[in-house]
């Protein structure tokens, strides 16, 4: 979830609770405060029915909204409000609800009893309206405020944006200095400054290693070169054959070292991404080419090969690589294979999938691809390190399983 998004979720989620305990506050203290004004409207009208009768003595009786009538005797009725329901007859018998206040007065040795009645209808419908009002208000100004709020977080982010942005598409094999926009944030100025240091760094550290690489491969190939070619003159020489053997051990290991060396060489500049993904590959068309280029060793072994193709699978990806990548899978799977073997192929949009008979080991998928993990002696145990190499650079993931066979399965990381 990204930065901004979040906090535009908590803001939310903070007004929907704080529009929420607003309303039910402001609707029981409307509710306390339009119950206590009538009340007050109740009692001034006791006061004035009190004022009339006492000057006039008449008894004012308006149904439902004010009864009065004389009591002989006085009573222990205390002044009461309560709530009541009347029905209204001139309105299909509708029952209503009435505020009631009931009390007992005495004026000139006579007591009466009055009931004075407040329809609530006139309060809800005023509470319902100012409650619609007060929620409408509320709701307004804080999506006002949310959109404003919103509006400003995203202006003060985008050149952190930008900078994120120039932080993902910058690569030490480009050669390019790591420049970010400042902006008129300190925290956001001192992370820039502190990034372009951490940057400029690893650059520094990562020419100097690259540089250090492709020299020292040029200086050990070089008298390796030198070194083999020396004992293939000393071949052409007579010599006895205890002489002879180590002569041709001596080359043997040489010519192992020189290939080791190759090997890291290419893993290191795979690792460095020194190789661009150019051009769309057909896996199809490659491994069809490495079929009819390794017919030779699948004879030799006796091994019949099936392909599968349903539908290409083509991936952008450094060609080079591409063929480095199936002439690797095609060599393990002739390498660890048995005599009268099988190689099985299954192509599709999806996946490539290599596979072979052979013998069982203990290799996992956790495993099989570390450095120096050799099926045999003749191995450097680097054939499938570049072969994941290759994978993870470029998008692809690569897993191996057996069952009756040894399978290499690859898949695109990227959705089709």
């Amino acid at each position: 979830m990204k930065f901004l998004t979040k906090i535009n979720r908590n803001y939310f989620l903070l007004l929907t609770f704080t529009l929420l305990i607003a309303t039910i506050s402001a609707y029981f203290i409307l509710e306390t405060i339009l119950l206590d004004n009538a009340k007050e409207n109740l009692l001034e009208k006791e006061a004035l029915i009190k004022n009339q009768l006492d000057k006039t003595g008449e008894t004012p009786n308006i149904y439902p909204i004010i009864e009065v009538r004389r009591s002989k005797q006085a009573t222990n009725q205390l002044p009461l409000f309560k709530e009541i329901q009347i029905k209204n007859k001139e309105e299909e018998d509708e029952i209503e609800t009435f505020l009631e206040y009931s009390s007992q007065i005495k004026i000139k040795n006579t007591y009466y009893l009055i009931k004075l009645r407040q329809s609530s209808f006139e309060s809800d419908d005023l509470e319902l309206i100012l409650m619609v009002f007060f929620g409408v208000m509320l709701l307004s100004t804080f999506g006002i405020s949310f959109f404003v709020s919103r509006r400003m977080n995203k202006t003060v982010w985008t050149d952190f944006e930008k900078n994120l942005h120039e932080i993902e598409k910058f690569s030490f094999a480009g050669n390019k200095k790591l420049y970010l926009l400042d902006s008129d944030i300190e925290e956001f100025d001192r992370l820039n400054l502190a990034i372009e240091k951490l940057t400029e760094k690893l650059r520094t550290d990562y020419l100097s290693l690259k540089e250090f690489s492709e020299n020292a491969s040029h200086e050990i190939q070089t008298p390796l070169s030198i070194a083999l070619l020396n004992l293939e003159e000393i071949l052409q020489q007579e010599l006895n054959e205890d002489t002879f053997k180590k002569v041709l051990t001596s080359m043997n290991a040489l010519k192992r070292l020189s290939g080791l060396n190759q090997s890291l060489i290419l893993l290191t500049k795979i690792d460095n991404r020194q190789f661009v993904a150019d051009k769309v590959v057909s896996f199809s068309g490659l491994a069809t080419y490495k079929i009819e280029e390794f017919s030779s060793l699948f004879e030799a072994k006796n091994i019949v090969v099936e392909m599968n193709l349903e539908e290409d699978f083509a991936v952008k990806i450094n060609e080079q690589l591409a063929e480095l990548l199936i002439n690797n899978l095609f060599s393990n799977a002739i390498k660890h294979n048995i005599k009268n073997g099988k190689i099985q192929l299954t192509i599709n949009k999806n996946e490539f999938k290599i596979c072979n008979s052979g013998e069982t080991n203990l290799l996992t998928d956790e495993t099989v691809f570390s450095r120096f993990t050799k099926g045999d002696s003749k191995s450097y145990g680097l054939g499938l390190a570049i072969v994941k190499n290759i994978c993870e650079t470029n998008n692809l993931e690569i897993h191996y399983t057996k069952n009756e066979v040894h399978c290499f399965t690859i898949h695109s990381k990227i959705k089709k």
